[in-house]
């Protein structure tokens, strides 16, 4: 269960529109639910149960990361099937707002991606790509809160 709402937590802010900037600042949220993973492990083991070791957290670390990667694409799907594709449009906005000029091939492909659906194929390789930064800083997250509620020396 612990994975489980630290993988829900990556993946809204990974999926959300707008939430998402939070992991701009070195993958912080994904490093949130790894430390909200460890902290809710660790609630859960009694007081007189073992000890909260550094390979419990790494391993708490990278099934975080699995939930995460699966749940932010069905987050991302819903997301896109619902409001369309968001992050196209903040996107072409920018550009916008920048007032550079942009070659027209740029504006096809930009059409080009509004009109696509996800796919099962783009969607299981989103998850896979997702995988990597997930694993890395949610393990990462979940050593940082072993330090903060492993055993004291």
């Amino acid at each position: 269960m612990p994975s489980l709402y630290g993988g829900l937590l990556i993946a809204t802010l990974w999926a959300v529109p707008g939430l998402n900037l939070l992991n701009c600042l070195c993958c912080a949220g994904v490093m949130l639910g790894g430390f909200l993973a460890v902290l809710l492990y660790q609630r859960e083991i009694p007081p007189e149960g073992p000890a909260l070791e550094q390979r419990d957290c790494m391993s708490l670390g990278l099934t975080t990361a699995a939930v995460a990667s699966v749940a932010a694409v069905v987050i991302q799907v819903l997301v896109t099937l619902v409001f369309g594709d968001v992050a196209v449009e903040v996107m072409l906005r920018l550009v916008e707002r920048m007032n550079v000029e942009m070659p027209p091939e740029f504006y096809g492909m930009i059409e080009q991606a509004k009109e696509q659906d996800p796919t099962a194929a783009g969607s299981i390789l989103a998850m896979f790509i997702y995988f990597i930064p997930n694993g890395i800083f949610s393990v990462i997250g979940a050593l940082i809160g072993f330090r903060v509620f492993g055993p004291k020396e």
